[in-house]
């Protein structure tokens, strides 16, 4: 049997759309048809026009149709600065008569870690189990069937401001997608793009955007930060632009043509702009105190604005020891062009909705009215239910 995933990953001033199908009796996926829109009216998942937006989703929509054979699951990824990140913990007793911990157990300890004093304008978006401790007894990775008296969970918790969230809903559901299961596109990136080892030593994950760039910092294979940060590679365009005295229009141009390694004036000017960028990027992450605490000693860099002047830049800015470039090279594909690295977020969603058994949910619900739904799918990602 298979099935059919759409991805979608709003950018700044552009959707991007992968179709990706699935066949489970073989367990491999195939990128059948990758698609980017102009749409300026949006800028990351902020809604700028809401019937321009519905237009472009619109003409997305059509050309994924002629490839779909069944009826696709919907992902949407959620990038900008209206979206939060913080590490929560939940602590339960277990009640059952044989001490005998169930999925009910889990549920509710998953529940607790909720902070129960979160503000009416924010909205979960997602939960991500991280580790369990049963009666001090910690690194517990499923609990389910175990013994115990105490559950205590630590969680690693998405949050986006409900107006957003809502707008986000009203354009997919105008452009006839009801149904979708909405995830941070970080949190899709490092699942699928980070090697285990990785995230077992101080990695950080830097997706370079056009207007927007997400991190994500890991340690000893936990999640500790990640952060939405309203810089990208506009910045570099805009600095080459200056220091050539050239519009942005002809400087994008310039610069789409461009291959590194051409012109040693020309690769100086890149340099010391990804630099400027790479900078900027470091002072935001030093409000991170997880960052501070840690650091990082490996660097992975994905996404449109990933290339040799950023890699460069981030090895000396950040002081890291290793860098690299990441994508989704491996993937079976129909035509090379579609595992291009402006897809490399949408492959991911695809990736991630995939292995997570493709759960549908619907944001613009608060979760106080949908704990069940947002449980069961945290449930599926541990294949608890």
């Amino acid at each position: 049997m298979s099935q059919n995933f759409i991805a979608l990953d709003f950018g700044s001033g552009k959707i991007t759309a992968v179709l990706t199908v699935y066949d489970e009796n073989t367990g491999t996926c195939r990128v059948r048809h990758a698609a980017a829109e102009t749409c300026p009216s949006v800028s990351t998942c902020y809604i700028l026009d809401f019937d321009k937006t519905v237009r472009a989703l619109n003409r997305l929509f059509a050309q994924l149709n002629e490839f779909i054979s069944f009826t696709p699951t919907v992902v949407v990824g959620l990038r900008g600065d209206f979206l939060s990140f913080r590490r929560c913990g939940g602590f339960h007793p277990v009640q059952s008569p044989n001490q005998l911990i169930t999925d009910k157990d889990v549920r509710a300890v998953l529940d607790k870690s909720i902070p129960p004093n979160l503000p009416q304008t924010l909205e979960v978006v997602d939960l991500l189990p991280q580790s369990y401790t049963v009666d001090g007894k910690t690194g517990v990775q499923n609990p389910v069937g175990l013994a115990g008296n105490c559950l205590e969970a630590e969680t690693f918790l998405s949050l986006g401001l409900s107006t957003h969230l809502n707008n986000l809903n009203r354009v997919l559901a105008a452009a006839g997608c009801e149904d979708f299961e909405a995830v941070p596109t970080v949190l899709a990136l490092c699942e699928n793009l980070l090697k285990p080892e990785e995230k077992q030593t101080n990695t950080l994950l830097l997706d370079i955007g056009a207007a927007n760039s997400s991190a994500a910092l890991y340690h000893k294979g936990m999640l500790e930060d990640a952060r939405e940060i309203t810089l990208g590679a506009d910045l570099i365009v805009q600095e080459v632009a200056d220091i050539l005295q050239n519009d942005l229009k002809a400087t994008r141009a310039l610069l789409k043509d461009y291959s590194y390694g051409d012109d040693e004036i020309m690769d100086d000017v890149l340099d010391d702009a990804a630099r400027k960028l790479m900078r900027k990027i470091q002072a935001e992450l030093r409000q991170s105190l997880p960052y501070i605490k840690y650091g990082s000693s490996t660097a992975v860099i994905c996404g449109g604005g990933a290339d040799l002047p950023v890699k460069n830049a981030a090895k000396s800015v950040l002081e890291v020891r290793r860098v690299r470039l990441a994508a989704h090279d491996d993937l079976i594909a129909d035509s090379e062009d579609l595992l291009a690295p402006t897809y490399t977020s949408a492959l991911s969603l695809a990736l991630y909705s995939q292995k997570h058994g493709g759960q549908n949910m619907v944001q613009s619900a608060s979760l106080r009215s949908k704990a069940a739904g947002l449980f069961d799918r945290m449930l599926a990602k541990l294949g608890l239910n």
